[in-house]
């Protein structure tokens, strides 16, 4: 027969110790307030776009513009002030903080001159850009009534 073994349980406690629980608290709380601060930041910027937002807002309003039927458009470049290089009202946005502002220039365009044309010739110049930037980081494009 085999002796009778008593199973021995360690002394030692499982779990975790106050001190352990205290350490990882502190460590908690000094790892999170950069990512509460973070996370305000983004919130408050929501009403005013970063500058990694900029680009995607720039294209979203050229596909705004470009969604319009061409007719719509062209009809746009015969409004007051006529067919020029300066910013066209019925696109343009003129509401909310000034850094904010989408500006859109569209004219007609004449390709072998290179220049806005006083004729038609079946093709758009679409450029948009911030109105705080200027026109130096413009998004642009052509608008052709056949394609």
């Amino acid at each position: 027969m085999l002796p009778y073994r008593r199973l021995h349980w360690s002394l030692t406690q499982h779990g975790f110790a106050y001190v352990e629980v205290l350490l990882s608290a502190v460590l908690l709380a000094v790892l999170l307030v950069p990512a509460l601060q973070a996370l305000q930041s983004g919130i408050r910027d929501v009403a005013t776009p970063s500058m990694a937002a900029r680009p995607p807002l720039l294209r979203a309003k050229m596909e705004e513009v470009l969604s319009n039927p061409f007719p719509v458009l062209y009809a746009a470049t015969y409004v007051a002030g006529s067919n020029t290089t300066g910013a066209n009202a019925t696109f343009s946005e003129t509401s909310g903080p000034a850094a904010d502002q989408r500006t859109v220039v569209l004219y007609r365009y004449d390709v072998s001159t290179k220049a806005l044309s006083a004729g038609d010739t079946g093709l758009l110049y679409v450029s948009v850009y911030y109105t705080a930037d200027g026109s130096a980081n413009a998004l642009t494009t052509l608008a052709g009534r056949w394609w």
